[in-house]
């Protein structure tokens, strides 16, 4: 059994209670158009080029089996069609500037990893998180990986944009001692319009959960928007869903940034991404007080 995984941060702060380390699984069904982790998108490896710490020394040229690269005056381009992603150029770049994205794991090569800082976990009341892409996307890998992180006495949780069928609503009820859900849009069209899907199934998802394992369990993310979601309208909506849906526990808020415009450079889709404008700090204080107004506890991550 193995997996296809892109980052491990450890000491992460904003994926789940306590110091955690979020394994991040290549992959996901959405296609959000302001995607902050566009190299997680396919469930496939590809290579990512630092066109600013190239020294063009060539090394990476000639070292590729298909040919896939050319030196230009810009630096090293790619030809994808060519590329079949065996990384030989990452290995032999003096300066780090090619990577690799997607590596194989088996669980048992990640668990001592993150086991490792179980003390940290255990003190702080953290543990391990499952990020993506989304995780589901590689569902037999992702059990695996808990079960074997359970068998440590870690506590994990699991990021979701909850888009994944009925049938593994049980194991990740069963496997998971937190869901991380992320709540996008009440409105089913727009949904479909800025992520690729509509919201139906992802509603019914997350009503599941809120029955079966409570608030205690289930933390709702707001990714914020503009142009979006970040209307006091949306937010409104979003959060009346909530109050209809019975949970009761905070409801964390997770701010656009910009910051992932040199992530679509990087793997060579710079032309896809999308501005999707300002969320200034006066639009963060008054979609916090909206989600007050409802009674609950706004968390917002940075």
């Amino acid at each position: 059994m193995k997996g296809l995984v892109f980052d491990i941060q450890y000491y992460s702060l904003y994926d789940g209670p306590g110091i955690r380390s979020t394994i991040f699984l290549k992959g996901c069904p959405l296609r959000c158009l302001w995607c902050h982790n566009p190299e997680s998108q396919s469930g496939k490896a590809e290579m990512s080029y630092y066109a600013e710490r190239c020294a063009r020394c060539g090394t990476c040229v000639k070292s590729c089996p298909q040919k896939a690269l050319t030196m230009t005056d810009k630096g090293v381009r790619r030809d994808r069609k060519k590329c079949i992603v065996c990384g030989k150029c990452a290995v032999v770049c003096p300066n780090d500037v090619i990577q690799k994205i997607g590596l194989e794991y088996e669980p048992e090569e990640i668990t001592p990893l993150v086991s490792r800082d179980k003390d940290f976990y255990d003190t702080s009341r953290g543990g391990v998180t499952v990020s993506g892409g989304e995780p589901t996307v590689q569902v037999e890998f992702l059990f695996d990986l808990l079960r074997k992180l359970k068998a440590f006495g870690i506590h994990t949780a699991v990021e979701t944009c909850g888009y994944f069928k009925k049938d593994i609503l049980a194991g990740l009820e069963g496997l998971s001692d937190l869901i991380l859900f992320d709540l996008k849009h009440n409105d089913s069209e727009k949904h479909q319009q800025f992520t690729g899907v509509g919201n139906e199934r992802i509603l019914e998802n997350f009503c599941y959960f809120v029955e079966r394992i409570g608030s205690e369990r289930i933390i709702p993310r707001i990714p914020v928007i503009p142009g979006f979601n970040a209307d006091a309208g949306s937010i409104s909506r979003i959060l009346s869903f909530l109050k209809s849906s019975g949970y009761k526990g905070p409801v964390h808020l997770m701010p656009y940034n910009k910051m992932a415009k040199t992530k679509y450079e990087k793997i060579g889709r710079g032309s896809e991404y999308c501005d999707m404008g300002e969320l200034t700090e006066t639009m963060k204080v008054e979609i916090a007080g909206t989600v007050e107004s409802y009674g609950y506890e706004p968390v917002v991550n940075q």
